[in-house]
């Protein structure tokens, strides 16, 4: 079994014990993560239960969650970044949550380019396992902790979704542009889950935007524990990614729990999208 591979593994391995912590973690506590986000229980019980699954691997040399304000020394391994409960706030409402995973070769934090593999799980009505390593996307079916199917994924050739995070009128003059002239022909996905609109994009195609607004100057999304990863799979699987200017795994990190704006689709419509900007 390689080392990424059992990455992999442990991520199954724990998928019925993160379910568990749904029910009970629903309600956000007083406590903030490190960018000032209201964590629920969950956040925090189902962070805990990835370090004790992932800092005991061969694999991991460090672990670093948005949860913790410090990368956390582990071992001789690869650095791994991971955002554990991607979309918390969908539990009120028992939406799809998910949990995304990056694997550095490198300190945090990390360019993009030094990721060599990434992973999302997503908790849906059955749990999947998407994973880029070397130059392949794979999808694994999870069913009790165990993979139990696999199949490869390719974003399509055409693209069927659009979908942009926030209210037009936090957007900028450009990315609203952007917004009106796709959104007549595409099917409109935005779930509050990042992990849910992915998955839709990897198998509708299309452009997805977690721009920068009047509430969110510097996007959404974390540079090490969600936009890279989520670049990583996406390029890896035949699409583009974009801060807007550049592909996000370009972008050079500052610190570790950095936000950045975050467009990930099909070459067309990316291409599209950085000239509507430009």
């Amino acid at each position: 079994m390689s080392e990424r591979q059992s990455i992999v593994d442990a991520l199954a391995a724990v998928v019925p014990h993160v379910r568990a912590e749904f029910r009970d973690g629903r309600e956000k506590t007083r406590n903030e993560n490190p960018s000032g986000d209201v964590q629920s229980a969950a956040d925090r019980q189902i962070d805990q239960l990835f370090r004790e699954q992932l800092a005991p691997l061969e694999a991991v040399g460090a672990f670093a969650s948005e949860e913790r304000k410090r990368v956390e020394d582990v071992g001789d391994g690869y650095s791994v970044a991971i955002d554990p409960l991607d979309g918390s706030s969908n539990l009120r409402s028992n939406n799809i949550v998910g949990t995304v995973v990056g694997v550095y070769n490198g300190s945090l934090p990390a360019s993009g380019r030094d990721l060599i593999a990434s992973m999302v799980v997503l908790y849906g009505p059955f749990a999947t396992i998407t994973a880029a390593i070397d130059e392949t996307v794979t999808r694994y079916v999870v069913d009790d902790g165990a993979i139990v199917d696999s199949s490869p994924v390719t974003i399509p050739a055409e693209g069927e979704i659009c979908g942009f995070a926030g209210s037009t009128n936090e957007w900028p003059e450009a990315v609203e542009d952007c917004w009106r002239e796709l959104h007549r022909d595409y099917k409109l996905r935005y779930t509050g889950a990042m992990v849910a609109d992915i998955n839709h994009l990897l198998v509708n195609g299309g452009l997805l935007g977690y721009p920068e607004r009047s509430s969110s100057p510097n996007g959404d999304l974390r540079l090490q524990y969600e936009a890279n990863p989520i670049a990583h799979i996406v390029e890896t699987a035949g699409g583009r990614s974009s801060t807007g200017q550049e592909s996000i795994l370009d972008r050079t990190p500052a610190e570790l729990h950095e936000h950045v704006p975050a467009y990930f689709g099909n070459p067309e419509q990316i291409s599209y999208l950085e000239s509507t900007l430009a």
